[in-house]
């Protein structure tokens, strides 16, 4: 019985992943990304995004050191050139009209769409669709990208850190977290279909004093998390009583067995009307960030326990244990797909 998931689980090719940012792929270019341990060339030919696996058939080239010629993926080696289908359409060492072989073809993604300003990209037909998050679209609210960012650690650990509540007074105190606040409200999680949501409110440092300093003032904070299998995470953040509301994306590319690409996107109601700045609404999140990142880049293993007899769990951990019940389920129905 397996135990564990990792970033390069194979039950994992059958979900959407980003893979790099929309503006990373304009038309007619190519692009290198690596998801689950394997490499892929991500084009966009003649406006409609591709994705191959990077290994030309007849010598492995990476087809991502290659470019977009005359509606196909050239090959930068010997000039193969690939349709968007993956089948190849000319070999130029046959010359014009030769016949090509059946096994020049490159293997393609089952599914490739744009969201968010992100790339997704399915090796398998996916299970289900990507998360929604209605702010996104919402004009009371600005969305602030935060740099790219690639963490030692596993997508899942990412992923259960940022839906646990139990280290905000701990490993936060220096930011937002009260350090007073130990305790963790009991909440329900509330399962729907290969997602959950949750809620909380809980004591935290006044926004306008989450910069630092020695003083400061705590207020009631309201926390609203939707999950998505596998690695997708919205968290809305409703301060009341400075009239706030504070939408975080985070979304998480599983590149290779030991490392995570993080995607995270700030969407803020209090940015339109002056009370703050893009630019101080990425500086926070991103200290935010680093405390985070320095204590999971410390872990010596970077999968993630689906055995919920492996560790210790206690009421505040409700969330946390949803999602590794989720991810086990996803790996059983890779090994149902598997075996049938």
């Amino acid at each position: 019985m397996q135990t564990t998931i990792d970033n390069i689980d194979t039950a994992l090719r059958s979900w959407f992943h980003p893979v790099c940012r929309s503006a990373d792929v304009p038309d007619g270019a190519v692009v290198h990304t690596r998801l689950l341990g394997e490499d892929w060339a991500v084009a966009r030919i003649d406006g409609e995004l591709v994705a191959m696996v990077d290994r030309c058939p007849h010598r492995y080239a990476p087809l991502s050191a290659g470019a977009v010629v005359d509606g196909t993926l050239q090959c930068p080696y010997h000039g193969y050139r690939f349709a968007p289908d993956g089948g190849c359409v000319h070999i130029p060492a046959l010359g014009n009209g030769a016949p090509i072989p059946p096994k020049a073809r490159v293997a393609t993604a089952a599914a490739v769409v744009e969201r968010y300003d992100l790339v997704w990209l399915a090796p398998d037909e996916p299970v289900a669709d990507i998360l929604e998050i209605p702010e996104w679209d919402d004009p009371a609210f600005v969305v602030a990208p935060l740099p790219d960012q690639t963490w030692t650690a596993g997508a899942g650990q990412l992923t259960e850190n940022f839906l646990d509540q139990g280290h905000l007074a701990m490993l936060h105190a220096a930011t937002f977290g009260d350090p007073d606040a130990h305790a963790v409200p009991a909440y329900t999680v509330e399962r729907d279909g290969w997602g959950f949501t949750c809620e909380f409110s809980h004591s935290a440092k006044k926004l306008s004093d989450s910069h630092g300093g020695e003083t400061y003032d705590v207020d009631e904070r309201h926390d609203t998390f939707w999950y998505q299998a596998p690695y997708s995470l919205r968290l809305r953040i409703e301060y009341p009583g400075e009239d706030v509301v504070l939408t975080i994306c985070f979304f998480h590319q599983p590149v290779d067995a030991h490392t995570t690409k993080v995607y995270v996107f700030d969407l803020r109601n209090d940015i339109a009307d002056g009370r703050t700045t893009i630019e101080d609404a990425v500086a926070f999140q991103m200290a935010v960030g680093a405390e985070d990142k320095a204590m999971l880049e410390k872990f010596t293993t970077h999968a993630t326990p689906i055995d919920l007899q492996a560790e210790v769990h206690t009421r505040a951990d409700r969330n946390t244990v949803e999602m590794r019940r989720i991810l086990g389920d996803l790996v059983a129905r890779g090994h149902n797909q598997e075996n049938p």
